[in-house]
């Protein structure tokens, strides 16, 4: 009997930012769910560790906006890591339990996935494009 084939609930989004009143370079994590919602735009509640080239994120639920004004689109969270270079482990596990584990090569100027579980509900996208900082 064949697998039934995973949903996708959730997607990242990864790539290299370039702040120019800074001048700094980091990367930006975005998580969103695949469901979009009609009343809000929920925030997911994640707790995050960043250590030893390895990302975890657990996913704790949604919550409400601070600012409850009508809105729609996806439930998201985001966050912007500094110094970021090289190959990281990003996990991301939910309330279930269950998790998915990505490598990643993350350099200055793009993020490439280089290993992704077979069976997934989340996935991970980077931009094609190459970041060019303002001269």
């Amino acid at each position: 009997m064949p697998r039934k084939k995973q949903k996708l609930e959730y997607r990242v989004y990864v790539f290299p930012i370039y702040e120019e009143v800074s001048r700094k370079r980091s990367t930006l994590f975005r998580l969103e769910t695949v469901e979009e919602f009609s009343a809000f735009q929920y925030e997911i509640a994640v707790e995050e560790k960043a250590a030893d080239r390895r990302i975890e994120w657990k996913i704790r639920g949604l919550r409400s906006p601070a600012v409850t004004l009508p809105g729609t689109g996806p439930a998201t969270f985001t966050k912007d890591y500094d110094s970021l270079r090289g190959q990281y482990e990003f996990a991301l596990r939910k309330l279930d339990g269950r998790e998915n584990i990505f490598t990643l090569e993350i350099g200055e100027q793009r993020v490439t996935v280089l290993k992704a579980p077979r069976e997934r509900f989340v996935e991970v996208l980077t931009p094609r494009e190459k970041l060019t900082p303002a001269s």
